[in-house]
């Protein structure tokens, strides 16, 4: 099945009645989410109903703070994680001052007395100020509200700041159990300063536009590209041997010498290799690239083929 996305405004309608919505930010999609949708999606199979999922565009903190928002999971990973949960619809809030400005009761007869179901998690808030929450949505006889206790990791809250902060750390064997798969990154390859292709390993330069970086440093990942599946060493950082200030997202792919402009991959982050280093000459930095290959070649032998 292919999952419809509809982007909807503080005034639009929603079509669908008589469903089963499930509401969120879901920044990651997580493996707390994935509760709230896997009920859902045991509802559906209970009921026979449409099941829709509810997310917005963009951090509503972020907007009302005039703050650029990274997000660990794009629209279009929502959807395709969605898929696979038997989901019809992604509804994507376009969030803007009309909408985050309409009051609770209004948020809810604008967009959700129709549906039977609505499921979210503990902590879910909407309207003015937040000011819409769990106890507010069981005052409404016209659908059933089930609520989605917290789920914890080693008692602590799981969410999308625990993830960013094992991000930061370098720690992906936390940031994958969380998420319940690999963290990846898609993007468009575009031009870069032919900096790999000097050294003797080309690397294709992702276009990561809002995604949030893992902490600078050298990676093992898996590449996804014209429907195969490839392994390479990703590098994120600044380039410090060659004083490049800008921080980029370039891949050496094992076994592909293609021209890849314009084209789009996903990377999966696999594992944290080492710590972007500052190089005191070309030669070094060529010595140590060779090592970081051989070593993700002896991981990937071991570990993924």
């Amino acid at each position: 099945m292919v999952l419809e996305v509809k982007y909807i405004n503080f005034d639009d309608e929603i079509e669908e009645k008589n469903a089963i919505a499930c509401l969120g930010f879901f920044d990651g999609l997580h493996i707390a989410h994935q509760k709230l949708i896997e009920k859902a999606q045991e509802l559906k199979k209970q009921t026979s109903k449409k099941l829709l999922v509810f997310t917005f565009d963009q951090s509503i903190s972020k907007y009302l703070n005039n703050k650029p928002f990274y997000y660990l999971t794009s629209i279009e990973d929502k959807k395709e994680i969605l898929e696979k949960y038997d989901v019809d619809i992604l509804y994507v809030f376009r969030v803007s001052k009309q909408l985050i400005s309409m009051e609770p009761d209004e948020f809810i007869y604008q967009f959700l007395i129709n549906m039977d179901y609505l499921v979210v998690g503990f902590d879910f808030t909407y309207g003015f100020r937040s000011l819409g929450n769990v106890s507010h949505l069981t005052q409404f006889d016209e659908f059933k509200t089930v609520v989605i206790p917290e789920l914890t990791y080693q008692s602590e809250k799981i969410g999308s700041t625990k993830i960013r902060i094992a991000l930061d750390n370098g720690d992906l064997e936390l940031v994958n159990y969380l998420l319940g798969r690999n963290y990846q990154i898609q993007g468009k390859v575009i031009k870069g300063k032919g900096i790999g292709k000097d050294l003797g390993f080309p690397t294709a330069n992702i276009d990561y536009t809002n995604y949030y970086l893992p902490t600078m440093g050298v990676y093992l990942t898996k590449i996804y590209l014209n429907e195969k599946i490839y392994y390479g060493v990703t590098n994120v950082g600044k380039r410090p041997t060659f004083k490049n200030n800008i921080i980029s997202l370039e891949t050496y792919i094992f076994d592909v010498n293609d021209d890849l402009y314009d084209k789009y991959i996903t990377i999966e982050f696999l594992n944290y290799l080492r710590e972007e280093i500052k190089y005191a000459n070309k030669n070094l930095l060529i010595r140590q690239i060779k090592k970081d290959v051989a070593q993700a070649k002896k991981m990937v032998k071991r570990s993924y083929l």
